[in-house]
């Protein structure tokens, strides 16, 4: 009876173990990510201004941590301004220097800040998941073209399994 309570308590406590080691430990992320956008105007009025971003940028070093220095990336967006109220939605591929990608996405609603979620990815990214907060530090007025530059603030939380 003994041994049975005690083969019992260390299945246990391995599957626990097992448990926690699948879990991925969160870790924070703090990213400045510059680069190019172009804009494709639908609609511009003083009641409502719908339109498309495409962004492509790099994460600038110091990156928080620095497994996302150095990571390229490339956006598709959709904007709606509607009585002076942002909505926003957009999802990014982030591909890093050994060619790994993931995919998040980016969402404002009016009077919150922009949320970004981690979705998908390959290779050492694989099973990446977690969400955090975005804010524009800077952004050009647009050239001749209409592009512009910009830099954005990550921060949050993410965890690799």
């Amino acid at each position: 009876m003994k041994y049975g309570l005690l083969a019992s308590v260390a299945t246990l406590a391995i599957a626990m173990g097992a448990a926690a080691a699948s879990h991925a430990e969160e870790a924070d992320y703090k990213l400045t990510a510059c680069g190019h956008l172009t804009t494709v105007m639908l609609q511009s009025g003083p009641d409502l201004s719908v339109w498309s971003q495409q962004v492509w940028y790099a994460i600038a070093p110091p990156a928080v941590p620095r497994v996302f220095e150095n990571n390229a990336g490339h956006c598709v967006d959709y904007f709606r301004a509607m009585n002076g109220k942002l909505t926003h939605m957009g999802s990014c591929r982030w591909t890093d220097p050994d060619g790994d990608t993931f995919i998040g996405e980016a969402v404002d609603v009016p009077d919150k800040p922009g949320v970004w979620t981690f979705l998908s990815g390959i290779g050492k990214w694989k099973g990446i998941s977690g969400t955090g907060t975005y804010s524009v530090l800077n952004i050009s007025k647009p050239v001749a073209d209409g592009s512009q530059d910009l830099c954005v603030l990550l921060t949050g939380k993410y965890a690799l399994p």
